[in-house]
């Protein structure tokens, strides 16, 4: 792997977002026809990400705790998306994915306007060796500082 190698190489351009008010059904909707099972949350008319509904936020949520599918996301959303910027290194992004235990991060502009999602997927199909050591930190029982080659660890 290109060691330079940066997110703006690998990441998904075609980006989704939904508003806060949406509901959990709407959203589940956009993420079958879509075929996506992350969200980023944008204030509407401003473009600012808020943060970031899965399919796994609706499962847990909203179905196992007999909510409505009229849920407004902003109800069960993980608020502060953890995200990266397009000229971040993608050792940098699958540091953070590693260090979070999670799947995808929202790359986003100056503005904080989303750009795009670089997802586990994204880093395993440039990177096999890279994105395993990122899932094998997912199936970790407790969180671990573990510094993949050649990173240091995450800011907190």
């Amino acid at each position: 792997m290109d060691k330079a190698m940066r997110v703006r190489d690998v990441m998904s351009r075609q980006v989704y977002t939904v508003s806060p008010t949406d509901t959990a059904q709407s959203v589940a909707r956009l993420m079958k026809e879509t075929g996506v099972g992350a969200l980023p949350v944008e204030v509407p008319g401003v473009g600012t990400i808020l943060g970031i509904v899965t399919d796994r936020d609706i499962l847990v949520s909203v179905v196992a705790q007999g909510l409505s599918t009229s849920t407004a996301v902003f109800e069960f959303m993980t608020v502060a998306a953890e995200s990266c910027e397009e000229g971040d290194s993608i050792l940098l992004a699958a540091q953070k994915m590693h260090d979070l235990r999670i799947r995808q991060l929202v790359v986003v502009d100056e503005k904080h306007h989303a750009a795009g999602i670089i997802a586990l997927a994204d880093i395993i199909r440039v990177s096999p060796e890279l994105g395993g050591l990122v899932r094998d930190g997912m199936s970790r029982q407790q969180p671990e500082k573990q510094q993949l080659e050649g990173m240091s660890p995450c800011p907190a």
